[in-house]
């Protein structure tokens, strides 16, 4: 499903209006990730999983794939004009055994921050059984392919943030819950 941001941006590119996102300032992304102090997950997948690493490489390697002057950062040292993508794990929910003990989700929040300030903030989800040899996958495995696709999911909304300026404004775009599997529907809903 395409957007009313998302055709702006096309025509606004295609015009000549907006540089290519490739063309914009590096992004310093946080990796590893973080997890929020209240983040609902087990220990075994918190200390066996390395979520925090998974996600904030899989973050990096879709923003490279827009911005590729962009770099990993540990802590916020950006100067007054960088932008820093804090990347943070909201909720976890992983039950072991697994794709035979159900699907598995994870939460997110992103927020671009510069000079201190928080200029654009987004909230994403994704979940997966696992696709099609799901069976064959245990729980970690399962949540490789959910920090996988939640990159992706950062990337383009980073870009789409970019491009049209509204992080510049503050704006916020939420998503819905995703599936992260081959044969699993994907469809963004952005507000």
């Amino acid at each position: 499903m395409t957007t009313r941001r998302h055709w702006i941006s096309m025509v606004a590119a295609a015009l000549g209006l907006v540089p290519p996102a490739s063309a914009a300032e590096p992004i310093l992304v946080q990796v590893p990730a973080s997890f929020d102090a209240r983040a609902p997950v087990s220990n075994t997948v918190r200390s066996e999983c390395g979520l925090e690493t998974l996600l904030g490489n899989d973050v990096l390697e879709g923003v490279k794939a827009k911005f590729p002057e962009s770099t990993p950062v540990q802590k916020s040292t950006a100067t007054e004009k960088q932008k820093v993508l804090n990347v943070t794990i909201l909720s976890v929910s992983a039950p072991g055994g697994g794709v035979w003990s159900g699907g598995k989700s994870m939460t997110i929040r992103a927020d671009l921050v510069q000079s201190g300030q928080i200029i654009a903030t987004t909230v994403k989800e994704r979940g997966s059984r696992g696709g099609a040899l799901g069976g064959f996958k245990g729980t970690c495995g399962i949540l490789e392919r959910v920090t996988a696709a939640l990159g992706k999911d950062i990337a383009a909304w980073l870009s789409q943030t970019l491009v049209l300026g509204g992080g510049a404004q503050g704006a916020a775009t939420t998503a819905e819950p995703q599936n992260a599997g081959e044969n699993e529907p994907a469809q963004a809903k952005t507000e």
